[in-house]
């Protein structure tokens, strides 16, 4: 029997780690932030745009998607979207910790399972969990349906139909508990400013790519999931606004550059051959670090730092914080 969505879920963490299987996706910002726990990358994929009267049917429930929460959505897809090419497609280009699929587990997980992160801060992606930054807050409940009837990664322990006591999470259309919502708001202001820093420059090389043939380019990107590329472009934007962030841009990548080395190291102690495709990208970013590395350290020690210059030190190195 099918019946509409339930429009309040609870949650209570189980500490059982299995949203935590696979790294998570981070702001530029927060990847400087966790240099030497996280490896970096840009996450290009297709965003298939969201139409008033789609069906979406999960477990039990069903519902049709209204004018207003496509209006919503398409208002959240251009905080991370852009337009590409002649025929109405879109992508999305975000930051993204990546790492080998093999041990199944996020890089920040300690030996008894627990996050190393949680005592001085986690990521604003890992804090919304299982809040999804890039749904609008008044579908928030179709996204836990899913993911506590799906085959999803969090299952029916964690997320409960309903209002629990002291547990509530969404509610009529809301995000109920403070904290979660904090990290989606943060999360987004975080996507909407490296949006304009960097996946300008992004989809602009990209374009040049579609312009020859759209079709083919696009078909570079995977139906389902993402395409990885270096974070170069991103650190040659952001490098290259002043001095003061070419050097912390340069400190990233030696400590990217260090995390990369002990990833491969241990992954060809692993022996496995589903390594292989992870660690031949591994060693193309660590070439591209190390070119970057070189251009970034040419930046004149004294330049005239201009106002978009100010607003990125104060982002990403906290002056004036």
């Amino acid at each position: 029997m099918v019946s509409q969505f339930p429009h309040a879920f609870s949650f209570e963490c189980t500490t059982c780690g299995k949203c935590c299987n696979s790294p998570p996706a981070l702001s530029l910002r927060e990847l400087f932030r966790y240099r030497d726990v996280f490896i970096g990358a840009i996450a290009i994929s297709r965003a298939p745009r969201v139409r008033a009267g789609q069906r979406v049917r999960i477990g039990p429930y069903e519902t049709l998607l209204s004018d207003e929460d496509a209006s919503a959505c398409d208002a959240l897809a251009r905080l991370h979207t852009f337009p590409i090419g002649a025929h109405g497609d879109f992508i999305s280009v975000t930051t993204q910790a990546i790492d080998y699929a093999s041990p199944g587990r996020c890089p920040a997980l300690a030996d008894d399972g627990l996050c190393r992160l949680h005592a001085d801060g986690k990521p604003d992606q890992c804090i919304a969990v299982p809040l999804d930054p890039l749904v609008p807050d008044r579908l928030q409940h179709v996204v836990l349906a899913q993911r506590s009837f799906g085959e999803g990664w969090l299952g029916a322990q964690c997320i409960e139909p309903g209002e629990r006591r002291d547990a509530v999470l969404v509610a009529n259309g809301g995000i109920v508990a403070n904290d979660a919502k904090a990290a989606m708001d943060r999360r987004r202001r975080a996507l909407a400013t490296e949006r304009e820093w960097c996946g300008r420059t992004i989809v602009d090389a990209l374009l040049r790519d579609f312009a020859a043939d759209p079709r083919r380019s696009l078909g570079q990107i995977p139906e389902t999931g993402y395409r990885t590329i270096s974070l170069v472009p991103a650190l040659l934007v952001i490098g290259g606004m002043s001095p003061a962030l070419a050097q912390h841009c340069i400190g990233y990548i030696d400590a990217q550059t260090g995390l990369i080395r002990r990833s491969i190291t241990r992954a060809i102690e692993r022996r496995r051959l589903d390594d292989r495709p992870m660690t031949q990208t591994l060693r193309a970013f660590l070439d591209a670090l190390a070119r970057t590395r070189e251009h970034l350290a040419s930046v004149p020690a004294q330049s005239n730092a201009s106002s978009l210059a100010e607003q990125a030190e104060t982002y990403f190195l906290g002056h004036g914080c």
